[in-house]
């Protein structure tokens, strides 16, 4: 892949490349926590795979940007009422 086709393929988003110790760790226990209760939820798992069949490429544009809104994103799917 040449380097401009990276550049080009980045630039539609915004990728926080500095983060707090803290941040990241709060971030990363989040996330995971998400998926452990997702793993212990069927349903809910299924739901978010149904959705990223659909949306994956806009749901990453949208919440892949920074740790905080994915790890969000993901305790949103975890902790729905199916």
């Amino acid at each position: 892949m040449k380097e401009s086709m990276e550049i080009s393929e980045c630039a539609d988003l915004m990728i926080r490349t500095e983060y707090e110790e803290s941040r990241k760790e709060k971030a990363a226990a989040d996330f995971i926590e998400a998926i452990k209760t997702l793993a212990s939820k069927p349903e809910n798992l299924e739901n978010l795979q149904f959705y990223l069949e659909q949306h994956f490429p806009a749901w990453m544009k949208k919440f892949a940007y920074d740790p905080d809104s994915l790890a969000a994103e993901m305790k949103e799917f975890a902790n729905m009422e199916i």
